[in-house]
């Protein structure tokens, strides 16, 4: 799987398609042409693009090219691809549409001849009807990546589809979800998904990966590598309805297969779990990619709100979680600290006074051995914490900066879940990145989504 590293680390690309007009290829163009990477734009009508002298052919230049993206029309792709074979290269990126999607008998027959090429030769290709892949660590990128907004982390991302894993992405980033590497597969005419989980699980950069998959063409292989997986992979399969799989075939003219079918191969595989939305899988795979293991399925829940307590607590029995049983020693030292009409009967329910008592409730929850996990529901409104200003701000990154403590000195996963505005959750997102610390808190705003992770944590740290 070597092969594949030189779609995240070419020594050197030729963009066939080069634009420097506001159309489809300008973003990537612009990006590469001023950036580290050494990069060559070829186009047939302009002498230059971006104070970048072009060249008309690949085989035109004089030095050695690694990668190319293609960036044209469908007509003019199997040519492109006959030229990038001449020259020698290692890996293709055909971005561009109009092949077996279409179902047109034209335009099938032309993504035939491209696999049949891959078949044939020692290039490596991906697409096409893509757009790429994003390294996040060497800000390598074929697709229109904003790095000043992008979060580095540890979640891969495998996406039969270009746009859609993009705009979630984006969506990620806003949350502070972190990437090692995103790529998407379009058609499928060579690199496909058991490919790069072969890779991805070898990735020192990634540690969950989480695959948005339409369908795939080797069954036999993709079961195989998924028994062989050391990292946990989120699969969200589409398709599951009739309806759902005519739009996949129109869309990447793939194969959708039997739901129960797919349902069945990723029970058989204790590190492979299906998530029903990218909402989910994002979350999910952020508890994943920052938290540790836990050791055991109880949940020690610190609350302001009794309601929303209760709500976590049925989650807790949907996903046959326990909710933690304090000992003794815990609630006496909790009972020490809050106020007498503070309920600790199940959930922690600290009310108004969180403000005071929050930090040695923390510590004595963390410290009991028969708590495993810790979901804190933060749900102070937004008019009290912006009342207090900076005080506000100061004891919320203090807050946080105990909980990231306390995580990494006994080994316990946290996840925090807001409730209120998104004033609210940005105030809180923001507190909890304020400090330099490497560990990281997940916030998000669904107990499902908390509870899901713990869970599948926990059954993926069976088989360690």
């Amino acid at each position: 799987m070597k092969e594949l590293n030189v779609f995240f680390n070419p020594k050197s690309v030729a963009i066939i398609g080069a634009s420097d007009s506001f159309k489809f290829g300008y973003a990537t163009t612009k990006y590469l042409l001023e950036s580290e990477f050494k990069t060559y734009p070829i186009n047939i009508k302009k002498q230059e693009i971006h104070g970048h002298k072009t060249y008309k052919n690949i085989k035109d230049i004089p030095e050695e090219i690694e990668l190319a993206i293609l960036l044209v029309g469908n007509e003019h792709v199997l040519q492109a691809v006959k030229d990038c074979v001449e020259k020698g290269v290692k890996g293709i990126i055909i971005e561009s549409a109009g092949f077996s999607e279409t179902g047109v008998e034209k335009y099938i027959r032309i993504q035939n001849e491209i696999e049949k090429i891959a078949q044939e030769t020692q290039v490596r290709i991906i697409g096409p009807n893509c757009i790429g892949v994003t390294d996040f660590n060497n800000k390598f990128s074929s697709a229109d990546m904003d790095f000043d907004k992008a979060v580095k982390g540890k979640i891969a991302v495998i996406a039969q589809s270009g746009v859609l894993g993009n705009i979630f992405i984006d969506w990620a980033h806003d949350k502070g979800i972190g990437f090692s590497k995103t790529i998407t597969i379009g058609n499928k005419v060579d690199v496909d998904e058991v490919d790069l989980l072969n890779y991805l699980n070898k990735d020192p950069k990634t540690k969950i990966i989480t695959l948005y998959l339409e369908g795939t063409k080797r069954g036999k292989d993709f079961i195989s590598t998924l028994k062989n997986m050391e990292k946990p992979v989120l699969i969200l399969k589409n398709g599951k309805s009739e309806i759902g799989s005519k739009a996949v075939n129109s869309h990447t003219g793939s194969i959708a297969g039997n739901n129960k079918i797919y349902e069945a191969v990723i029970k058989q595989n204790p590190r492979v779990f299906r998530v029903n939305n990218f909402y989910e899988m994002f979350n999910i795979a952020h508890v994943f990619a920052t938290q540790p293991i836990p050791k055991g399925k109880n949940v020690a829940i610190i609350t302001g709100s009794g309601s929303l307590g209760a709500l976590a607590c049925d989650e807790i029995e949907k996903q046959n979680l326990n909710l933690a049983s304090l000992s003794e020693n815990t609630i006496s030292l909790i009972k020490s600290v809050i106020p007498n009409w503070v309920s600790i009967r199940g959930t922690i329910d600290l009310g108004p006074s969180i403000f005071q008592t929050f930090d040695k409730t923390a510590n004595a929850i963390f410290r009991d051995k028969n708590v495993d996990c810790i979901l804190y529901i933060f749900s102070v409104p937004r008019w009290p914490l912006q009342m207090m200003g900076s005080m506000a701000t100061q004891w919320a990154i203090q807050q946080f900066d105990l909980i990231k403590e306390l995580t990494k000195n006994f080994n316990k996963p946290c996840v925090c879940v807001c409730y209120g505005s998104r004033w609210t959750f940005e105030f809180l997102r923001k507190a909890a990145s304020s400090s330099n610390s490497e560990v990281k808190i997940p916030i998000m705003s669904r107990i499902k989504h908390a509870m899901k992770a713990f869970k599948m944590m926990y059954e993926f740290g069976k088989m360690k």
